[in-house]
């Protein structure tokens, strides 16, 4: 075993759940994943590329319509001119996306600039040697990031910065007006960007996703990853796409060559017919999350001891639990013992996140109302 392995840690999630596999009538608000099914015309196109026989080894960049699909989209939703030739790539999700930036990227002692709370970058920024450096958010600024954090977080090792908007846990969005100050920083200390943008499509109240690779300057200092996952609920199909400058898409290809070959090639059909195909799909899906967020955000907010902003996207809320007394990691085994419920304790996303729990609202209205009542009468018993 190296001691690189070691610096990766078991993910707190996983341990949440294994803690729950003890009980049964369990409600889960632990796991990012949509509660729908995939569409139906992206699986009807699956099958369909499974008669035509797409069961080979694919390319490894991925194949070239797929990318066509994606450079169309990012310039129509996204603002990047991306060359699907030579400056897009197929992956395994976002995941692999973000191992393949911090494995490009990262010299042992080099430091990484991560939001805290975020999401757990830390395990694969460490693996590689690299110094996680954690930005603090602050819940009376909505999570969202202050630049002037920003500034005074950066050294003369600083390699990269890590953006993650829509946000996971929070559910804050950066604006565009915030995004231009990240970048003009980039550009003054010639850092790169990692932006991850699996939760694009999930934005509410007519708010405006913003990729930072379409402002001036920042295409050829950016490398972003996607994912079908959250937006076509395609998280078992494990098809993402990296965004970068050719440099960097011909160094990830080489790596894919060794790591998996490629993305499954009627994942790829898939997910052609999801980029290219109807978005009424994604529009429904996001109506739902959208209504659920109030069911959670009044539901919360009605427990005496917990409070909890108004997510803003994604399909998580982040309330605040200081005034319960508890760790987060003390509080989520107390309502899965007493309740059934799995919550995600903040502290997961960082030291910032303490004080917080994680529940993801992916869940089926009725069952999401009474996990809430059931949270509700775990908090109780502890004035009791």
């Amino acid at each position: 075993m190296t001691k690189r392995i070691a610096r990766v840690e078991w993910s707190g999630i996983r341990n949440m759940h294994a803690k729950a596999s003890v009980y049964d009538n369990v409600i889960n608000l632990g796991i990012g994943q949509p509660d729908f099914d995939t569409p139906g015309h992206i699986i009807c196109a699956a099958k369909i590329a499974l008669d035509e026989g797409y069961t080979r080894y694919p390319p490894a960049q991925g194949f070239l319509d797929v990318r066509k699909a994606i450079a169309e989209k990012l310039k129509r939703q996204n603002g990047v001119i991306a060359d699907p030739e030579t400056e897009i790539m197929v992956t395994v999700g976002a995941m692999q996306v973000v191992f393949n930036t911090m494995l490009n990227f990262i010299e042992p002692g080099d430091e990484v600039i991560i939001m805290d709370p975020g999401y757990d970058y830390f395990s694969q920024i460490r693996l590689f040697g690299g110094v996680p450096v954690a930005v603090s958010l602050r819940e009376e600024n909505g999570f969202r990031l202050d630049p002037a954090d920003l500034r005074a977080a950066l050294t003369d090792k600083t390699k990269l910065i890590v953006i993650n908007s829509p946000s996971n846990p929070t559910g804050a969005v950066f604006g565009r007006a915030l995004m231009q100050e990240v970048a003009d920083i980039a550009i003054e200390h010639d850092l790169f960007v990692f932006s991850d943008e699996p939760y694009e499509d999930l934005m509410f109240d007519g708010r405006e996703h913003v990729s930072i690779a379409a402002f001036p300057g920042m295409k050829e200092r950016t490398i972003t990853a996607f994912t079908l996952s959250k937006t076509y609920a395609m998280t078992g199909w494990r098809v993402g796409y990296a965004v970068g400058t050719s440099e960097v898409i011909a160094e990830m290809e080489k790596l894919m060559e060794h790591l998996v070959s490629g993305v499954t090639a009627v994942s790829q059909r898939a997910a052609l017919a999801a980029i290219s195909g109807p978005q009424d799909c994604v529009h429904q899906m996001t109506a739902a999350y959208e209504r659920r967020r109030h069911i959670v955000h009044d539901g919360l907010n009605a427990i005496e001891g917990i409070s909890c902003i108004m997510p803003e996207s994604t399909f998580y809320a982040f309330p605040n639990i200081k005034a319960l007394g508890l760790s987060s990691w003390d509080l989520a085994d107390h309502i899965l013992k007493e309740q059934q419920v799995i919550t995600i304790p903040g502290l997961i996303f960082g030291e910032n996140g303490e004080g917080y729990l994680r529940l993801s609202f992916a869940v089926e209205d009725n069952e999401l109302r009474r996990a809430i009542d059931r949270i509700g009468r775990a908090v109780a018993t502890l004035r009791t």
